[in-house]
């Protein structure tokens, strides 16, 4: 693929996935969601505000990068299975903050993130037989799913929030 119209691809698809997943997300914009979130008993391993601000467009410009790569590498099964998969990360990306925010349902949220890790992994495994940059630049968004499916999981134990 031309390298312009991968770039293109690649940045626009996450872009709209931070997106879509920031519009439920606790914010000025959102102050009824923010009060709900601000109001949960959460774990002392909580990051503050900042840390999700910085985190995020780093983990997504690494997914930008990796998705890049495997579209300007030749094409084969093998690609295009690293590409459902990083498809699949962008979706439960966009997805998450809409069930833990927007539908106030953590238990549901761990479930999402439990199985949004094994999209991360599978992207990361697959992408490693194409291009080792694009699996290496998989990896943030692995780490940081495992963390946020056991977050997610603590505050629908310490609330009283809807049941997976």
């Amino acid at each position: 693929m031309a390298p312009r119209l991968a770039a293109g691809l690649a940045i626009g698809t996450v872009t709209a996935a931070l997106l879509l997943g920031g519009r439920a997300s606790p914010s000025p914009n959102n102050p009824r969601t923010k009060r709900w979130y601000d109001r949960l008993r959460k774990p002392g391993f909580t990051p503050p505000a900042p840390v999700f601000a910085l985190a995020w467009p780093t983990i997504q410009a690494a997914q930008a990068y990796s998705g890049y790569t495997l579209l300007r590498a030749p094409s084969s099964p093998e690609r295009t299975t690293a590409l459902v998969f990083w498809g699949a990360n962008q979706i439960g990306v966009a997805g998450w903050s809409e069930v833990f925010f927007r539908l106030r349902a953590p238990g549901w949220a761990a479930l999402g993130s439990a199985a949004l890790g094994g999209s991360a992994v599978g992207h990361v495994t697959a992408a490693r037989q194409i291009d080792t940059r694009a699996a290496v630049a998989g990896l943030p968004l692995a780490a940081w799913v495992g963390f946020a499916t056991l977050l997610a999981e603590e505050v629908w134990r310490r609330n009283d929030t809807p049941a997976a």
